[in-house]
């Protein structure tokens, strides 16, 4: 077996029994640090090879794209190259959405406005387009296999795409990955364009793997059916404990039912590596799998390798030893780009690491080309050294974005030129302490599926309340928690 599947002696029985299981429709149920993404790729390549007369597709899916990247990595490395020649892919879900609408168009299934076939898809309008503050939200339909434009009344305003830019953008053939799945959810309705997507798996596809099941949402859910109503072999991995995307529309309980629903053949991966060396850790998360009573061993951001919080504010409101990767306080779009661009500068010299959402940042001030980039670099760091100085925030952030226009051409509003005061005065008080070991500051979501040795974890009032009571997984809160507190091989502390 050695030699022709690769790397199946390394296995535990537990994982062989899961990467290797005969049945068609699989869930895997795996806790922090058992070796999920192991099993998946095992399993990947297995199905890969196994019938090589059937020249479907094997498809390994995930919910962002740095899950997806770990896994194909992972099973580059395994089992080379040929394991993901045409046309075996390792994609986001979202690629496999657009992929699919991409082949309704083609189609003729559905038609869209100008008579496109092949969509420009953006993460978001906000990083490629001005946006104004309203309760009206643009939105996509169908009438009859139509798409077309449509305006959603939210019950608080919040900052939307242009009326005239949207539809100018969607007539040019241009959405974002939630248009796309604004339009498949009214399509999948449908009986006989459901019907024709049934078929298109059926001959497209032999084999999906879908990693951290618990992110999808009603949509992701229906897709994943429709896959296993069409005969594909799927198999589902996730942790219902780890469920962190509510907010992007996950819906772990309907997970749940899809499995009870089509009689998904159970398997678990209980046992952890990630604590096999300590005590102390192992209990902890026994304790917080029974929903007992926990409290955290007091520590302080020295003592640690990274600092954990649900909120990216529970962080700023912190130790000034902890610098967090993200930016949330500016208020527009440009200050919080603007602001992105200067901590990634700190957090570049102090870790090695870049600012979470940088990005999102590049999108949003058009910084398309890495000379423009570095060219931005020295008045950063000028602006980073004129904070530790003690220069006045005003003036240093006046400098700062008159740069920033001149180099990048962005032409931000009156009101988004404004001093982000909250903002700067935090890095301010970051530079002060710079002399010393900063330590990262992570949210649970940003952390989740990592591990250090030692992790902080910042706890808000409620946070310890819920812990001295015991976590209920059906509260995403205490999910959030749960993930913070199993990151640690060693050792989490309250800091």
């Amino acid at each position: 077996m050695g030699s022709r599947w690769p790397g199946m002696r390394g296995l535990t029985p537990e994982q062989l029994l899961t990467a290797a299981s005969p049945h068609r429709l699989v869930y895997v149920e795996a806790f922090p640090g058992s070796g999920k993404t192991t099993v998946s790729q095992q399993r990947f390549g297995l199905h890969r090879f196994a019938r090589t007369t059937d020249h479907r597709a094997v498809v390994a899916v995930s919910f962002t794209r740095s899950a997806t990247e770990e896994i194909r990595s992972r099973v580059l490395r395994q089992w080379g190259p040929s394991a993901l020649a045409w046309p075996h892919r390792i994609i986001t879900l979202d690629t496999v959405l657009n992929d699919l609408l991409t082949h309704l168009l083609r189609s003729g299934v559905l038609q869209w406005p100008g008579g496109h076939e092949k969509l420009e898809v953006l993460d978001t309008w906000r990083t490629h387009f001005p946006t104004i503050r309203t309760t009206a939200k643009p939105a996509l339909r169908l009438m009859g296999t139509q798409v077309s434009t449509t305006y959603l009344a939210g019950p608080t305003p919040d900052n939307h795409i242009k009326p005239a830019d949207f539809a100018t953008a969607i007539h040019e053939g241009r959405c974002t990955h939630e248009n796309v799945r604004e339009v498949l959810d009214a399509a999948l309705r449908i009986d006989r364009i459901r019907a024709h997507v049934t078929t298109y798996f059926a001959m497209t596809i032999r084999s999906l793997l879908v990693d951290e099941v618990y992110d999808a949402n009603d949509l992701d859910v229906e897709i994943i059916r429709i896959a296993a109503e069409a005969g594909l072999a799927v198999t589902l991995v996730g942790d219902p404990w780890q469920a962190l995307y509510a907010f992007r529309g996950a819906r772990p309980q309907s997970v749940r039912r899809l499995i009870e629903l089509l009689a998904f053949e159970r398997r678990e991966l209980q046992t952890s590596f990630r604590w096999q060396d300590s005590t102390a850790q192992t209990s902890l998360a026994r304790r917080l799998r029974r929903r007992e009573r926990v409290v955290l061993p007091a520590g302080a951001a020295r003592d640690v390798q990274v600092v954990l919080a649900r909120r990216w504010k529970t962080l700023w409101d912190g130790s000034p030893h902890v610098l967090p990767l993200a930016v949330k306080q500016p208020s527009g779009p440009f200050q919080e780009a603007v602001c992105t661009l200067l901590l990634n500068e700190l957090t570049q010299s102090s870790f090695g690491l870049p600012a979470a959402f940088i990005s999102d940042a590049r999108s949003t001030l058009g910084i398309e080309e890495a000379e423009t980039f570095e060219g931005l670099r020295p008045d950063l760091e000028t602006a980073l050294q004129r904070l530790a100085s003690q220069d006045d925030v005003g003036e240093v952030w006046t400098a700062l974005t008159e740069s920033v226009v001149a180099k990048t051409h962005f032409e931000p509003s009156e009101s988004q030129k404004r001093t982000p005061r909250k903002a700067l005065g935090n890095l301010r008080l970051r530079l002060e302490d710079a002399h010393e070991r900063l330590v990262p500051g992570l949210t649970c979501h940003q952390a989740k599926g990592r591990e250090w040795d030692r992790v902080g974890v910042r706890l808000e009032e409620s946070d310890a309340a819920v812990l001295r009571k015991g976590l209920d997984p059906a509260d995403e809160a205490h999910r959030s928690l749960y993930v913070a507190l199993t990151r640690a091989r060693a050792r989490s502390l309250a800091v």
